[in-house]
């Protein structure tokens, strides 16, 4: 049986969905904001996702990003956005990270459930033809980056971010303000989509943010002196790159 997720922060609309797509023999799931959309999604892998846009604590956009970088080596399902906002730089937000369709509020259920079978068929004939690529990996669109923390999900802008350190199996990112976050995982879970967004690995338990740096101490590998002041090793083979770096920034 297929399994369906929906995030819909209104009661009332969450539940007579999910009546009319488990009347339509699907298994749903529902989540009332983002933030537990994005838990369900890690860990039940939904075959599609309808999403509300407009929610609190996280919306549908800041959502669908947050998955792009959590999935980014992994098939992304299908999200079909419920929405009223109908200006075409929203649609073209949405699309830019990946939506697979839209449907406008007020809508018919006819056409919601038209639409999820129209995306699901389309699913399983791509993985039956083994060409499913992850959709909407386009990390310059989203310019936050979603980080686990003990209220579930925190989102933080990448210029707001010093460095990230790892700590054995865990790591540490340093904000701006002093402000830190221990996260419960190892540092190359975010390594990919850090050095996207221009962050450089300058040893192999630190990725820095190159705007944050101060200064670099020349020394047999050196270290780089960072807006906090906190000092940090550069490693010998990565010293030459990020002297350029630094160049380029002058």
């Amino acid at each position: 049986m297929e399994q369906l997720l929906i995030v819909e922060d209104e009661q009332g609309i969450r539940e007579t969905l999910q009546d009319i797509l488990e009347l339509a023999g699907y298994q749903v799931l529902t989540a009332k904001d983002g933030r537990e959309g994005y838990e369900s999604i890690i860990a039940n892998a939904p075959d599609l996702v309808l999403c509300d846009v407009n929610m609190p604590e996280l919306d549908g956009f800041e959502l669908l990003g947050a998955i792009n970088q959590r999935l980014s080596n992994e098939i992304v399902p299908p999200f079909i956005f419920l929405t009223a906002k109908v200006e075409k730089q929203d649609i073209r937000q949405g699309m830019g990270l990946g939506a697979d369709d839209y449907i406008l509020k007020p809508y018919e259920y006819s056409d919601v459930l038209r639409t999820v079978r129209l995306r699901l068929d389309k699913r399983k004939k791509l993985l039956n033809n083994q060409e499913v690529s992850s959709p909407g990996l386009a990390q310059n669109t989203f310019n936050k980056l979603a980080i686990p923390c003990d209220e579930g999900l925190e989102l933080v802008s990448f210029d707001k971010i010093i460095k990230c350190q790892a700590d054995r199996a865990y790591c540490i990112f340093h904000l701006v303000g002093g402000h830190k976050i221990l996260v419960s995982k190892p540092m190359k879970e975010f390594e990919n989509v850090l050095i996207s967004n221009q962050f450089i690995k300058v040893h192999k338990s630190t990725i820095v943010n190159i705007k944050f740096a101060e200064k670099f101490i020349r020394g047999k590998s050196g270290h780089l002196v960072m807006s906090d002041n906190s000092i940090v090793s550069v490693s010998l083979r990565k010293k030459e790159e990020l002297i350029k770096l630094l160049k380029s920034q002058n």
